[in-house]
């Protein structure tokens, strides 16, 4: 008996030194992939149990779950934490399952398969958190690198915009000159008109550009978003009514003032708006929504229109990223809404269903400091 109690830990022992030594060797071959750690260490470890055949593993790192396939159907268990210091990531459990053909089996884990298990899972605690910091650190390079390219963004478009912002001013005030004269027929009125209208357009970009680079100081002042919006939909209304698009207003009557620039919070409700609508090639509705929120407002406009792909919507708020076709749009309006809305600490959250609408929904706090 002595001797086959020997053989016995023997054999525990060199499955379990097997089992760590594949366990390493997932890691060195993976590189730092946890999907693919956690998946092929599933199959490893019911082969270092007693019972390989009964054995069945379950390991949750943060919200991610690897289970194998009739882990569900275990009987008895042990588990360990995935932990580092305080840090927890997870847990790794095995259970066993009621053989059929070995009812009887003792399903009571041997001390070196507790063992295990603690080895094993404070080995993946240490691949988990070198793959955490690792991941970290690939996300602060991503956003250095987005940094500089904003950088680099914001000072070609101040540049740019000043350029034209001269040019453009003498353009809009010689074409509004000709047409106080009164001496053109009616062709020559459309031209000089098209001209101001096209003037007036190009300063609106040049001004969404200001504003992107953060060239336009804030004038802060107590602003109600509902008188903003009334405004706003006042001259939207007529020009799509044509189109079959119905703007519906569901605005709190007892919505509080706000400190915040009003031609920015302006400049917010246009392109929130007008991308609704231009979300609707063939008709539907926008609906338009203002509540309080505790110490905060939010604002909804939400459409019926063709909505976005999770690729689109990860780019939507990149500099110079549109979807019109082009000569229709500049890809600035979601960027400078953005802009806006961070620095009066607010933000914006979007839903998206490609074939069903997509829905924005900001926050701007009641009550702020005016800088």
């Amino acid at each position: 008996m002595k001797k086959a109690s020997i053989e016995s830990k023997l054999k525990e022992r060199v499955r379990e030194l097997k089992c760590l030594y594949e366990l390493s060797k997932i890691v060195w071959e993976e590189d730092n992939d946890m999907n693919a750690i956690l998946s092929k260490t599933l199959a490893i470890l019911p082969e270092a149990m007693q019972y390989p055949d009964l054995s069945e593993v379950s390991i949750v790192v943060n919200k991610d779950a690897y289970e194998t396939r009739r882990f569900s159907k275990s009987k008895w268990f042990i588990s360990s934490p995935l932990a580092v210091g305080r840090k927890k990531y997870g847990t790794i459990k095995i259970g066993y399952r009621v053989g059929q053909r070995s009812p009887r089996v003792n399903h009571t884990f041997l001390p070196e398969e507790k063992k295990l298990i603690k080895v094993v899972a404070r080995a993946l605690s240490l691949y988990i958190k070198r793959a955490s910091i690792e991941e970290d650190k690939r996300k602060l390079q991503m956003q250095l690198q987005h940094a500089e390219r904003l950088a680099f963004v914001g000072e070609l478009s101040a540049g740019i915009a000043h350029e034209l912002n001269e040019p453009l001013g003498k353009i809009l005030g010689f074409a509004q000159l000709i047409k106080k004269t009164g001496q053109m027929n009616e062709q020559q009125q459309e031209d000089v008109e098209r001209i101001i209208k096209a003037s007036l357009y190009t300063r609106e970009i040049i001004k969404k550009l200001m504003i992107f680079s953060r060239q336009m100081p804030r004038q802060v002042v107590s602003v109600n978003l509902n008188t903003i919006i009334s405004n706003i939909l006042y001259f939207i209304d007529v020009r799509f009514q044509s189109r079959g698009i119905e703007i519906i207003e569901r605005l709190d009557p007892n919505l509080p003032h706000i400190e915040a620039d009003a031609v920015q919070m302006s400049q917010v409700m246009v392109n929130l708006i007008t991308n609704a609508i231009h979300a609707l090639p063939t008709g539907g509705k926008v609906t338009i929504i203002t509540k309080q929120k505790g110490k905060h407002i939010s604002l909804t406009v939400r459409d019926t229109g063709t909505g976005m792909s999770a690729a689109t919507k990860k780019k939507i708020f990149e500099p110079f990223f549109t979807t019109k076709p082009p000569g229709q749009g500049t890809g600035l309006g979601l960027s400078v809404v953005l802009g806006i809305l961070e620095s009066h600490d607010g933000t914006i959250h979007v839903n998206s269903i490609p074939g069903k609408g997509s829905t924005f929904e900001i926050h701007l706090p009641v009550k702020q400091a005016k800088s």
